[in-house]
């Protein structure tokens, strides 16, 4: 059974609270300098296999080496916190059950944030915006007043590509300058336009959109 984020958000807050009350409680158990010198080896120990283990893998279930190591240490130093709670009995239980209450307090008031992205996702995001304004640029400049002439070498070349095989993104990008093509053959020669259409729309226009000798003038 699937939990739903408020309980999961809860959850997760509540545990981060009893944890919190375990690191404190292992800090007055050990000391000061025996804690901070336990934390530090630790944490030494996991960052760098935490850093190759992000490096090797597009898919790891971690962000940060940092957060992952910095956890470690408070989780190692929360054990003993805890077994010092239990000994104290209901007073140990009552103030991990407060702490947990305030985070949940805390978690609750405080807007949830935006998950960060892998370094895969934001690689193929980076990639995605730079197709999109290469694309943008290849539209713009067909907007530029090109001659009919040249509109009907566009469109078969466009009709070269698909039927070579083009991929997802160049076929969206197929799609708009041929549907810019169209909107310019038929402003600019609407009866051979449509002659065009009636013959099946042939991947050269040129023969029924250009002038043929003793036609009239068009626009190009």
């Amino acid at each position: 059974m699937r939990l739903s984020p408020v309980v999961r958000r809860i959850a997760i807050a509540a545990g981060l609270g009893v944890g919190t009350t375990g690191v404190l409680s292992g800090i007055l158990l050990l000391g000061p300098l025996a804690s901070s010198i336990l934390l530090a080896v630790v944490f030494a120990v996991v960052w760098p296999l935490a850093a190759v283990i992000r490096q090797v893998n597009d898919d790891a279930p971690f962000q940060s080496p940092v957060i992952v190591a910095a956890a470690s240490a408070a989780a190692v130093l929360c054990l003993p916190g805890l077994v010092r709670m239990l000994a104290w009995g209901a007073l140990g239980l009552a103030a991990a059950l407060v702490l947990a209450a305030v985070f949940v307090l805390i978690d609750l008031v405080v807007p949830e944030r935006r998950p960060r992205l892998s370094r895969q996702q934001r690689t193929l995001t980076r990639m995605s915006e730079t197709h999109f304004f290469e694309d943008e640029a290849l539209i713009a400049s067909l907007k530029c007043p090109l001659s009919i002439e040249e509109l009907c070498g566009v469109w078969a070349e466009t009709a070269t590509q698909l039927a070579q095989g083009a991929g997802p993104r160049d076929r969206q990008a197929v799609a708009e300058v041929r549907r810019i093509c169209l909107d310019e053959f038929e402003r600019r020669n609407p009866d051979g336009f449509h002659r065009w259409l009636d013959a099946g729309a042939p991947a050269n226009p040129s023969s029924y959109l250009l002038p043929t000798p003793g036609d009239g003038p068009t626009t190009l």
